[in-house]
């Protein structure tokens, strides 16, 4: 996957945190295990294209997302507040995390899949 697939597939359309033509190096550790997960074969196109953001199913798989994917993000000791213990209501998880937690939502991976490409 590339650059320009991140940010058409899981930045641009996902993560309230992406700013156009700012660290555009940058990734979150979500997005990069997106990008694995596609790499290796275990997700296609179909499965990352019209993921619609869905408050309920971020949260439903927090608690192990948080755990395997937000405690070994770079961003998370920093520049995250959404896996704070008390996050504000309008807090977003990144866009990789949105696209991670709707493809095991819709059982095309499992957080297992996700672990192994930490």
């Amino acid at each position: 996957m590339y650059k320009t697939d991140f940010k058409d597939y899981i930045c641009r359309p996902l993560c309230m945190f992406f700013a156009e033509d700012e660290k555009e190096e940058m990734a979150c550790l979500g997005a990069r295990a997106a990008a694995r997960l596609y790499e290796n074969g275990s997700i296609g196109p179909g499965e990352i294209r019209n993921i619609i953001k869905d408050r309920e199913v971020w949260e439903k798989h927090r608690a192990d997302l948080g755990h395997v994917l937000c405690r070994a993000c770079e961003f998370c000791a920093e520049d995250c507040d959404f896996q704070s213990p008390e996050p504000s209501g309008d807090l977003e998880p990144c866009g990789g995390y949105i696209l991670l937690a709707h493809l095991i939502e819709q059982n095309a991976i499992s957080i297992k899949d996700v672990e192994k490409v930490i």
